[in-house]
């Protein structure tokens, strides 16, 4: 096949691609939540494996909005985070057209297509 138009296919507009974007965030809040959940509300916060899921959550939110990590909102300027806002939409996008494509040949090896 032609690199153009694999590349086109990857990086085309779908719906399923804008439903993971939209879902990137609350995938992020649910991850505090959970984390929240478990140490204050039901008090599992004090051993070694709800601290490892604990981080392991704190990670994944760090992993979703990584353009913003990088920027410090107090001493930065307006300008600065906006582009780290606009990058953080464009890192969703690249995100999730890895997991589609990931999904979907996954779904293709299973049918044996």
């Amino acid at each position: 096949m032609n690199l153009k138009l694999l590349i086109r296919n990857f990086l085309k507009i779908t719906w399923k691609k804008v439903v993971a974007i939209i879902l990137f965030p609350f995938a992020a809040f649910l991850t505090l939540l959970f984390g929240f959940v478990f140490d204050e509300i039901l008090g599992l916060g004090s051993n070694a494996i709800s601290d490892a899921l604990y981080l392991l959550a704190n990670y994944f939110y760090l992993f979703i909005f990584l353009p913003l990590t990088f920027v410090d909102i107090d001493f930065s300027s307006s300008l600065v985070f906006g582009i780290a806002l606009l990058l953080t939409v464009v890192w969703w996008y690249i995100l999730s057209c890895v997991l589609i494509f990931l999904w979907e040949k996954r779904i293709s090896e299973l049918w044996g297509g």
